[in-house]
């Protein structure tokens, strides 16, 4: 059995990855896998995970928003800026 992980290192890595992508970039939050054993975590170690998992969620949240104003912004890019005129059909009479 490997050695307990300790969580500064891994929080350390969460904050930055958290920070970046605040920034907007996002590609940092790629890849990250947690660590497979890992020490008991002590209170101010609880204390800043919650801190960054609150910070997680404010990006997602914001996420999602702006994920919604691009929708509702593509479908009215994909709409016409006009309607065609349509007009009921004329016929014309040449027997007369």
């Amino acid at each position: 059995m490997a050695d307990p992980v300790e969580w500064t290192p891994v929080l350390d890595d969460l904050e930055h990855r958290v920070s970046a992508a605040e920034q907007g970039d996002l590609a940092v939050l790629e890849g990250w896998t947690p660590p497979s054993t890992a020490a008991a975590m002590t209170p101010a170690d609880v204390e800043r995970a919650t801190r960054v998992l609150g910070r997680q969620r404010a990006l997602l949240a914001r996420l999602r928003e702006e994920q919604g104003r691009v929708a509702v912004r593509m479908a009215a890019a994909r709409k016409p800026a006009f309607k065609a005129f349509t007009a009921p059909p004329v016929y014309v009479d040449r027997s007369l």
